[in-house]
This record gives structure tokens, sequence and C-alpha cells, in this order.
């Protein structure tokens, strides 16, 4: 889907084609809108098919005056999906007459900074326009995170009353996601250190690149931080489980220690051969007595032994 955008009285303007001054939307692109952007703007094929590569890194490229900036940000998946978050890549393509944003979905991020262009865009291509997506992707994935943590929360009360599989792996998989979230954040902020470099940046963008870098920072901290305490979480739930497992293997093993006198009397009195005090008026009664006077006693050994 090719949208073109252009400041107007009431905001961003929607327009038929690319003029001088645009914000250029390309989202889910058909062949026919990647060929009209690459015609129409001259810009390499592959600034537009490395931006649509789902396993496409954080990276900048320049041709001439066109400077490619891609970056990674959070994903929500789809009901369904086993992982809750991936990254997927925005690409930022900046020539002397738009900017060209490219992603192969309307993101979440794209259309909060659609909202942000809607208020200040002013037919102006500058860098401030790359630093504030930057800062959205920042503050969105702290959002993610703070949503991270929230799942955490909710399947750590539920493994405290039951410890199921399920449950296990829903840690498991919001860890993957930690995975792909501290993955990105490096590359993003190598991306921004030589960003800052290629950039000619006044006081005010400084200023706002070291707020993107300080937001960027966050989430990679916090992310190393989550990832650390749910793999710690998961270990100690793995040492219960076979603690608890321990337990059970220790008093079934106690119980049929102690079961296995009577059955050796039972067994033994009841084979066809001649036996001592078997035709006896009390015979019965005394075996079961015998019986359960032994399996008493086992039992107060273990119990003493603290194998219950």
């Amino acid at each position: 889907m090719l949208k073109i955008y252009k400041s107007g009285r009431e905001g961003l303007e929607e327009q038929p084609k690319i003029v001088q001054g645009s914000c250029v939307y390309l989202t889910e692109p058909t062949e026919e809108d990647i060929q009209y952007v690459t015609n129409r703007l001259g810009v390499p094929t592959d600034f537009i098919s490395d931006s649509l590569d789902i396993d496409e890194r954080s990276r900048i490229e320049k041709n001439g005056n066109d400077l490619l900036l891609i970056i990674n940000v959070p994903l929500i998946m789809p009901n369904g999906e086993t992982i809750p978050y991936r990254t997927i890549p925005i690409g930022i393509i900046q020539t002397s007459e738009v900017i060209v944003i490219i992603c192969r979905n309307d993101h979440l991020v794209l259309q909060e900074f659609r909202k942000i262009l809607d208020k200040s865009f002013n037919n102006n291509i500058n860098v401030s326009f790359i630093l504030q997506l930057l800062l959205v992707t920042a503050s969105y994935y702290l959002r993610c995170l703070d949503d991270v943590d929230r799942k955490v929360i909710v399947s750590e009360k539920l493994i405290q009353k039951s410890i199921k599989n399920s449950e296990v792996y829903t840690l498991l998989n919001i860890n993957k996601s930690l995975v792909y979230f501290i993955k990105a954040l490096k590359v993003n902020l190598l991306m921004m250190r030589k960003l800052s470099r290629v950039l000619e940046m006044n006081e005010e963008d400084e200023k706002r690149m070291q707020s993107t870098f300080n937001e960027m920072q966050q989430a990679l901290d916090t992310s190393k931080i989550y990832n650390e305490n749910l793999g710690n979480m998961m270990d100690a739930y793995s040492a219960a489980i076979e603690i608890n497992l321990s337990v059970v293997v220790k008093v079934l093993t106690a119980f049929t220690i102690i079961l296995t006198f009577p059955t050796m009397v039972a067994t033994i009195y009841g084979m066809n051969v001649p036996l001592p005090k078997q035709d006896g008026a009390y015979a019965l009664a005394v075996l079961i007595s015998i019986s359960a006077v032994i399996s008493l006693l086992t039992g107060w050994v273990f119990y003493k032994k603290r194998l219950f």
C-alpha cells in the first residue's frame, strides 16, 4: 500500500503523486508500488527490498545523497502464535526531495509517527524526522517490556498454584521474545552511534539524539534484567519440580517397603507346604498382628529418619 502525504492547512494531506517535500509511506507494498517509487526517486531497489526483509538487521547505507536507515522494532504476534513478540525492520530512505518509510505492515510505530507528522511536518526534509521515529521506536520498546512484565507476573502466579507444562512453556516463549529484543536493541544502538557521525545535526538534534539513545539503552538494560530474572525463575521452578518429584518418589518407596512385610508373611503362609501353627484357631489373627507390628515399627523408623 502506497500512501503519499504532504503538509497542508489541516495537517497531512494525501497526494496522488510524489512531489517535493512528500512523506511516503510504503507498507505491504505491491510490485507496482515498489517500481513506482524506485523509478520516481531513482533509489536502488535493494533499499526497499532490504527494508522488507524480515531478517534484516539495523544498519545505515549511503548511495550518493540518498540515505537508507533500517531499524528493528517490536512486533506483536497474532493470537495463536506461541511467541508473543518478535522484531521487524522499518526502513527509512531520506533523499533530497522526500522521506520514504517502508515496512511489511502498517506497524503501530508508524501509526504513532504519522500522528506526530500530522502536527509537525512542514514539507522540509531534515534530520529531526528520523530522530523522532527513533524516539517513538524506543518508547514502544519500553511499552512492550511493560506488557512482558505483566505477562510474567500472571504466569508466575499460576505456576505458584500449580506447576503445569503450559505455564512453563509460556515463560519460555516470553524469554525468547526478550532474546529477540536484546539482539535488536544492541544492533539499534550500534546503528545510532554510526548515525550520529553520518548526519549533520544542530544542538537541538543532538539533544534529541541523546534522549533517544538513553531511551534505547534503557530498553536494552530492562530487557537484559527481565531475561536474567526469567532465567533464574525458570531454574528455580525446575529445581522445585525436581524436589517435589524426589519427595514423591521417597514417600512411595517408603510405603512400598512398609507394605513388603505383610506381603511376605501372606506369601509364605499362602504356600501349599506345612507351616508352624497354620492350623491354630488364632493363626490368621496372629499373622495379621505380626504384620501390623512390623509395618508400624518400620513406619516409625522412617518417620524418625524424616522419610515422610
